[in-house]
């Protein structure tokens, strides 16, 4: 789903792209669409400024726990997940702190283990990849148990709710060359949807994909 999003961003002359893309610090999806993003980025001339923000509430959890086909009435096991998901929050946090490049190869390592080599997540697992990713581990494990790692969490849930994401994976692009507004992707986000919205006639792209949606809503972003 791609829907409409109004920005007070004003169009400048030079082309700037910015895409968000909100995801699950554990989830599959996300990192499929993290690496799609960043193949999508690699093909580009132009520079294009990206974010990769944590979603982690009440109605994300519960759409992981449908993924998972975790059973809603066992109340030990929905604990531990929330935490895990918030804990790895916590820690893509502390780690991007030593370097935004270097959040994401922890952040896209921990993913990676977790989705890919099915390894269950730990806290002795997400020092194994902090030490893969060359970060400096006695400051990573003091930033992610700090007061201004859960404050980077909770500003990133902030930026989410004014973006009006739901779910995760979703994207949201702006280009302000083509207009004020933003659009949210809420699916297939991949090379293809992106390189589309980006494209020499992305204004027909925007106007294409958000035919296709019947719910056009049109959010104001500060």
């Amino acid at each position: 789903m791609i829907t409409s999003t109004h920005s007070s961003k004003g169009n400048q002359y030079k082309q700037i792209t910015e895409i968000y893309l909100f995801i699950n610090p554990i989830g599959s999806a996300c990192y499929q669409a993290e690496n799609g993003l960043l193949d999508f980025i690699e093909s580009r001339e132009n520079k294009i400024h990206f974010h990769f923000i944590p979603v982690h509430n009440f109605k994300t959890f519960s759409d992981y726990m449908k993924a998972k086909k975790i059973p809603k009435n066992d109340l030990d096991l929905r604990n531990k997940h929330f935490f895990q998901i918030y804990e790895a929050c916590l820690a893509y946090a502390a780690a991007s702190m030593q370097g935004k490049k270097k959040g994401r190869l922890f952040l896209m390592g921990l993913q990676q283990a977790i989705t890919i080599d099915e390894k269950p997540f730990s806290q002795k697992l997400v020092l194994e990849i902090a030490i893969k990713s060359n970060l400096d581990i006695e400051m990573f494990s003091e930033d992610k148990q700090s007061e201004f790692a859960k404050t980077a969490f909770e500003a990133d849930q902030k930026v989410a709710r004014e973006m009006h994401v739901l779910s995760n994976p979703s994207c949201v692009v702006f280009n302000n060359q083509s207009s004020n507004h933003g659009f949210l992707i809420e699916e297939d986000i991949n090379f293809e949807t992106l390189q589309a919205l980006c494209s020499e006639n992305k204004d027909e792209n925007y106007s294409a994909f958000s035919s296709k949606n019947e719910k056009k809503n049109h959010l104001l972003i500060l």
